[in-house]
């Protein structure tokens, strides 16, 4: 078929009003044959233009109803085979009926025809006659797609009938097809088989559907006359293309006839009507012409009269306006003056709805823009009152990291003291030894000569290679546990162990780190260790303090593992790590004691009941009748074994017994699920706690998803919290006898009743309708009460906690724990520490270096010993990472706040980085000098009530007291201290630079410190000025280079940020949104400010007398070791036999002599040796500036008139080579735990201090 054929067929004919027909016409190519056979050629191929056309109606149609473009008219079948497009459209108009949409494209699968049925469930909801249902395989197999399309039309009449789509357009004539998609199409059709359906009578099928659906039982004549015209006119219809085209010929015929006759008698007219117009237009130019000249000219005349007296014109013109304008002036201001209540009402009203617009935007939004922020700068301004509770919250902050150092020296000091009494108690075991070895051997010159030979070759072999080791591996491993050991290698490991375990304990981030890396990589057999060693290192949480670290652990585990979901389902489906240690931690006594109150008489009442049975499966009820049966009768029952679900459910008696079980199962339900939400403020508060953060972790990470939320959360409070506890009450101590199985059954079919109302699903009781509306409407009182679970205050609040808890302990901390779990502790760090930390500075990578390799595990490591945990590092050291990242971010703070009340801009980084005009210098001194005059008045005032109230306790004038008097200032003094210095302030400022660390009186605290402690808080902090509060320039501790003005605050700003992004605080990505968030932040939480002050100041208050009263305790402690350590050294001066008296005659006999000549005979004797003996005795082993030959010559006292303390003197031929010196025992002992082989004494001469030891022992205590 040619061209001429496309063109015949998509010509419409529109002669007879009616759209759409096409003609027939008889093709004229040369080709064709000359046979009849054209017409029935040509109707085939109107009849697969229209096909095509209803297509493209019915695409049209869907592209309205579901907003979005499909595919080409002639590729919709194959789209559409899918079902994607279908499912799209019922969702359009029934969206209930589509759950979900199966939308993978690249590959036809089964289970895309569920995209199908869901059209097909749309269309029965809304009342389509199945009679124009297509079949699933017409579309996916392609076997009758004109069904399709007749379907989609009488879809579209239907939804339009209701309102409930557009319209369906007749597009028959309108569209264009190729020759070649014309063929296709029609092959198509020929090979499927298809029968073309009648697209124009849908609504009278539709209608005569609707009448057979209605059953209507007899019909009327008038009826039947109705339906034989219908058909007649369904005759015409399907012919209608046929005589359309005819009519269409014979009209065309006589229309041309009556043309050829009109057209010889209109010529004539229409010229004639041509002449007279043009004459007419012709007389209308001319005429109009004339009268814009004669327009012209009027005007230019016009224009010079008034030229001629223009000024004239101007000024009547002006007052013309003047007293018009000032009419309508006079008339606004009477009108002001009238009305001016309503007036400030209404600027009152337009004020307070921008703000609380612009505030809504500072609450809501996730990124406030800069523009908000300077709106409410004002919000961060203190009274007089605030800014005082800051200064006086400073001080006691400063008493307390005071009386924390203090307390840490004292700590430290007991420690040494400590080994110093091992070391002398081991030296007292060492001369007991000595002395019995000496009365074995006999106390003769030769036996004192070896053993000083023997000891100064031990004392040599120890100096050159390390000792060898017989002990085993178990003996070396036990070590550093060994109570009171003096291994200085054991001990330094057994510190190392005490400062790890503290690390770990007090920072949750390393275990749970260790935990979640572990749990991927390794097996489940190694995590569990791991969970059974954490549980210990937090005693299980059996005390406050541990109960609370464990906390943050589970925080922190919460956290990390909802990061690694990728989709809220996932967490359905994964089993995360923290559920372990939830549910180890929910074993305590107290959630006995609470499931006890809770569920003891529930779970009595439901056991009590022996005829009870809650089983609400129809099978089970029906087998359950059957063995009934048999058992009473001893015949098989009549009833069928293998009945089907609609046999079983239309049993009379099984539906009387599904429902009375059914109703028993609410109405206990309903008590327990009651009980359940009364108890909210008797639960415990760590459930809730944990329950807390993972809603807080799930709605960060998946926003907008509350109620899918809060049933994960129901899940972890019902079904891993509670649900155990009322399938087995016997195991949480609610019942004491045994449960039988049948009541076992009952508590679980109300727990598996529980669960589902906490989640919300159906399963297994699709078949119920009472039990699905029972759980459907009791899910939401379920979903308020997890909620209200779910909202606590912080665990530092609750438990009382707060940075300072370790530091007033008195009672050393310390854990129960065997040296395996230590070691596989210690072996699981090692293998993640990369996961765990990547800042080499780390502390605990310095553990454990300092620790070295873990040792493996053994059976005979399994015994518990206390480890103590002590805290090596700084307390509340101002240089640590942490400390110093928030004083930053403070500093930061306040100069961002000085900047954005100055300029504007886009965001943070366009503001710092743009440059400052001349006028915004000016602006920022004018700033200085009016918040430099309130901060004067401010501190006057405060200096005055100082002054009085110190008047009125003293009755005396008051004396500034300073440390160069040797004495401390009390607080009263100290505040008014601080506050002279006012004065100077403006005279540094007048200078052009400002010293923000000023020197003071010594025992002052500089107001640059003080003032910066207004907000020190790290979410709220003081005002929006430029002098005091959170934007104050003197709270800032800068460098004395930092030049008043400016451009120096912006860079010092700049230079802040570079420093917080290094820290990870911040990123210069997003435009510092970070920190201007934190500063919504702080201005949201404003309010809460004054009773934080509060709590923080009494909290100070009591962390002050904890902190005294452990000084008062280690004070006590260290007394009792100096006590100790002189009853030890007592001890040391009682000899073990009665010295003889020296030889006479000897060097130590005249020594003797002259001592008692001048009365000053040493308590505990004095020995006179000569340096070549001891040099001989290995005891001296060199002097310095002095030979061995002069050795002779040279002799060295020792003397001890205190027990343990020891004093010599060296001579030279009777004259004193220097001053004498003081050695303590306990000092030589320390120096030998720490394996120093040799000392020097007057910096000039080295001894061996093993043998000097000896020889003390020696001649002193043996």
């Amino acid at each position: 078929m040619g061209e001429a054929s496309l063109i015949a067929a998509t010509t419409p004919d529109t002669h007879d009003g009616k759209h759409g027909r096409v003609r027939l016409h008889k093709h004229n190519d040369t080709g064709s044959k000359t046979d009849g056979s054209w017409m029935d050629r040509e109707r085939h191929d109107i009849q697969t233009y229209e096909y095509l056309c209803h297509i493209g109606e019915a695409k049209e149609w869907i592209e309205a109803c579901i907003n979005e473009e499909i595919a080409l008219t002639t590729d919709l079948e194959e789209e559409m085979r899918n079902g994607i497009v279908l499912a799209k459209l019922a969702r359009s108009f029934h969206a209930s009926s589509v759950k979900k949409i199966f939308e993978v494209t690249t590959k036809l699968q089964f289970k895309h025809s569920d995209n199908i049925n869901c059209l097909f469930n749309a269309m029965k909801a809304i009342g389509l006659p199945e009679v124009f249902f297509f079949e699933l395989t017409d579309l996916y197999e392609k076997k009758n797609f004109p069904k399709v399309v007749y379907c989609i039309h009488a879809l579209s009449h239907v939804l339009a009938a209701k309102n409930m789509s557009p319209s369906i357009n007749n597009l028959v004539g309108k569209l264009s097809f190729t020759v070649d998609q014309i063929e296709a199409t029609q092959q198509s059709l020929e090979a499927s088989g298809a029968a073309m359906p009648q697209f124009g009578n849908i609504e009278n099928a539709l209608a005569k559907a609707a009448a057979q659906e209605a059953e209507v039982p007899v019909e009327s004549p008038e009826e039947t006359e109705r339906k034989e015209k219908e058909a007649r006119e369904d005759w015409f219809r399907q012919n209608e293309q046929l005589f359309v085209q005819v009519q269409t010929a014979f009209r065309c015929k006589m229309a041309r006839q009556v043309l050829l006759e009109l057209k010889e008698a209109d010529r004539v007219k229409k010229v004639t009507k041509v002449q007279a117009v043009v004459r007419a237009r012709t007389a209308k130019r001319r005429m109009n012409s004339m009268r814009r000249v004669k327009a012209q000219t009027d005007k230019e005349n016009r224009w010079i009269e008034l030229s001629s007296n223009e000024q004239l014109f101007v000024k009547l013109q002006a007052r013309v306006r003047g007293k018009k304008d000032r009419t309508v002036y006079k008339a606004r201001i009477d009108h002001y003056h009238d009305n001016t209540n309503s007036i400030i009402k209404l600027q009152a009203l337009w004020r307070a709805k921008q703000t609380r617009k612009a505030y809504k935007n500072l609450t809501s939004l996730r990124n406030p823009p800069v523009k908000i922020i300077q709106e409410f700068v004002h919000l961060l301004e203190d009274s007089d009152r605030d800014f005082e509770d800051d200064l006086d919250i400073e001080d006691l902050r400063q008493h307390v990291v005071k009386a924390i150092r203090e307390n840490a020296a004292t700590e430290t000091e007991l420690l040494d003291l400590d080994l110093k009494i091992a070391l002398l108690i081991k030296n007292r075991i060492g001369i007991e030894e000595v002395y019995h070895q000496t009365l074995s051997e006999g106390a003769g010159a030769t036996t004192t000569a070896a053993y000083y030979k023997k000891l100064k070759q031990s004392s040599s072999a120890n100096a050159q290679e390390p000792r060898a080791s017989t002990a085993s591996h178990a003996e070396k491993c036990m070590a550093p546990f060994v109570q009171h050991t003096l291994d200085k290698d054991a001990r330094s490991k057994l510190e190392a162990y005490q400062q790890l375990f503290y690390l770990l304990q007090t920072n949750p981030n390393y275990l749970a780190k260790t935990m979640h890396s572990l749990s991927k990589r390794s097996g489940g057999t190694v995590l569990k260790v791991l969970e059974q060693a954490t549980l210990t290192l937090f005693g299980y949480a059996q005390n406050i303090r541990e109960e609370y670290l464990l906390l943050n652990l589970i925080k922190t585990s919460i956290k990390l593992e909802v990061a690694e979901i990728g989709k809220l389902d996932e967490f359905w489906r994964a089993n995360p790590l923290f559920i372990k240690l939830v549910l180890q931690y929910v074993r305590g006594a107290k959630e006995r004691q609470f499931f006890r109150d809770l569920f003891q008489p529930l779970i009595k009442s439901v056991m009590a009941d022996s005829n009870l049975s809650l089983e609400t499966d129809p099978s089970f009820i029906y087998k359950n009748l059957i063995r009934i049966d048999e058992s009473k009768t001893g015949l098989p029952s009549t009833r069928l074994l293998d009945a089907s679900l609609e046999q079983i459910t239309a049993d009379p008696e099984v539906v009387a017994l599904l429902k009375q079980n059914t109703d028993q199962l609410k109405d206990i339900t309903d008590k327990f699920m009651t009980s359940i939400i009364a108890s909210l403020k008797t639960m415990p508060f760590g459930i809730r706690y944990i329950a807390m953060h993972l809603k807080n972790a799930m709605n960060e990470k998946f926003p907008g998803n509350e109620e899918e939320i809060l049933r994960i959360v129901g899940n972890l409070i019902y079904y891993r919290y509670m649900n155990p506890a009322i399938v087995a009450p016997e195991g949480f101590d609610i019942i004491e006898t045994t449960v039988s199985p049948a009541q076992r059954k009952n508590l679980a079919e109300v727990a598996k009743t529980l669960h589902q109302i906490s989640v919300n699903r159906l399963a297994g009781v699709e078949n119920n309708e009472c039990l699905k509306s029972f759980i459907t409407s009791s899910h939401q009182k379920f979903l308020q009460f997890f909620s209200e679970a779910s909202t606590v205050q912080s665990s530092e609040e609750f438990f009382d906690m707060d940075e300072y808890m370790d530091l007033t302990q008195q009672k050393r901390l310390s854990v129960f724990i065997s040296p395996n779990e230590i070691f596989q502790v210690h072996d699981a760090l090692l293998s993640c520490i990369e996961d765990i930390v990547s800042d080499p500075s780390d502390p605990i990578k310095a553990v454990l270096e300092e620790l070295g390799p873990a040792p493996a595990p053994t059976d005979s490591l399994r015994k518990e010993t206390y480890l103590n945990l002590v805290n090596r590092l700084p307390a509340h050291d101002s240089e640590t990472h942490e400390h110093k990242h928030k004083l930053l971010m403070q500093e930061t703070k306040r100069l961002v706040l000085i900047v954005i009340k100055i300029q504007s801009g886009k965001n943070l980084l366009d503001i710092l980085e743009s440059p400052v005009t001349e006028k915004e210098e000016q602006f920022f001194k004018q700033n200085i000098a009016m918040d430099m005059k309130k901060l004067e008045e401010r501190s006057d005032r405060k200096l005055a009530q100082d002054w009085r109230q110190f008047v009125d306790a003293s009755a005396v004038a008051p004396k500034v007291v300073t440390q160069e008097d040797g004495h401390a200032p009390d607080s009263a003094t100290t505040t008014m201290t601080r506050r002279t210095n006012n004065s100077n302030w403006k005279s540094m400022v007048d200078t052009g630079g400002l010293s923000f660390d000023r020197p003071v009186l010594k025992k002052d605290v500089p107001l640059a410190v003080t003032a910066a402690a207004a907000g020190m808080d790290e979410n709220n902090f003081g005002s929006g000025s430029l002098f005091f509060g959170s934007g104050s320039l003197f709270c800032l501790k800068a460098d004395q280079t930092l030049s008043f003005t400016f451009t120096a605050v912006k860079m010092r700003a700049l230079e802040n940020m570079a420093k917080l992004e290094d820290a990870g605080l911040v990123s210069k990505a997003d435009g510092y949104q970070g920190m201007i968030n934190m500063i919504a932040s702080d201005m949201l939480n404003r309010h809460k400010r004054k009773s934080q002050r509060k709590k923080e100041g009494q909290a100070l208050q009591r962390t002050l007398l904890n902190l005294e009263e452990k000084a008062k305790y280690l004070e006590d402690q260290k007394q009792s070791y100096h006590d100790y350590i002189s009853t030890c050294m007592g001890q040391h001066k009682k000899t073990l036999k009665v010295k003889k008296g020296p030889l006479p005659f000897t060097r130590q006999y005249f020594h003797l002599k002259e001592l008692q000549k001048a009365g000053n005979v040493p308590q505990f004797g004095s020995f006179k040796f000569s340096a070549l003996d001891l040099y001989k005795r290995g005891v001296l082993i060199s002097m310095n500036d002095h030979n061995p030959k002069q050795y002779g010559q040279i002799s060295l006292t020792i003397s001890s008139a205190e027990a343990g303390v020891f004093t010599i003197d060296a001579s030279l031929a009777g004259v004193k080579l220097t001053e004498p010196m003081e050695l303590r025992l306990e000092d030589l002992l320390q120096c030998q735990y720490e394996g120093v082989q040799s000392m020097t004494l007057f910096e000039m001469a080295k001894v061996n201090v093993n043998l000097l030891t000896y020889l003390l022992n020696k001649k002193f205590y043996v």
